[in-house]
């Protein structure tokens, strides 16, 4: 018995429900292959070739910026596009005794010119969203 014909008998002994259940599962499996969001975002596109950034490198850049400052202990970015704009989700783990109005203004500003600057994008700074998920107690030296 061939391929094909041992998967002609295979779906030959299928119920009508059963079928139909398994090309509605195919069907969304196809479609959220579709969906899914993109690796990479592309930044420009010339007639010489284009430019992309791919959405870990932009997200560890940003992370990089946050956890640079002074109570900071650990960054977490989420970057994505929507109309035409990049906006940031930061979750943030502090030292209790940060300055969190600073870090959100400060942060605010260095996305925004990491959008505009590093990626050379002047009109495309969306929002930042900053949230502190977690405090971090001071480390003791004995």
């Amino acid at each position: 018995m061939n391929d094909f014909a041992y998967w002609a008998e295979v779906l030959g002994n299928f119920d009508t429900r059963d079928l139909a259940l398994l090309w509605t599962a195919l069907a969304l499996w196809v479609v959220l292959i579709l969906v899914r969001p993109t690796r990479t975002l592309v930044l420009r596109k010339t007639e010489g070739g284009r430019l992309e950034i791919s959405r870990h490198a932009l997200n560890r850049l940003i992370e990089a910026c946050a956890e640079q400052l002074k109570g900071v202990v650990h960054a977490r970015a989420k970057v994505w596009r929507s109309g035409g704009k990049f906006h940031t989700l930061l979750l943030l783990k502090v030292r209790p005794n940060a300055n969190l109005g600073a870090i959100q203004g400060y942060l605010e500003q260095e996305v925004g010119d990491i959008v505009k600057v590093n990626l050379g994008l002047p009109d495309a700074a969306g929002r930042v969203q900053v949230k502190v998920n977690g405090v971090v107690p001071e480390s003791r030296d004995f």
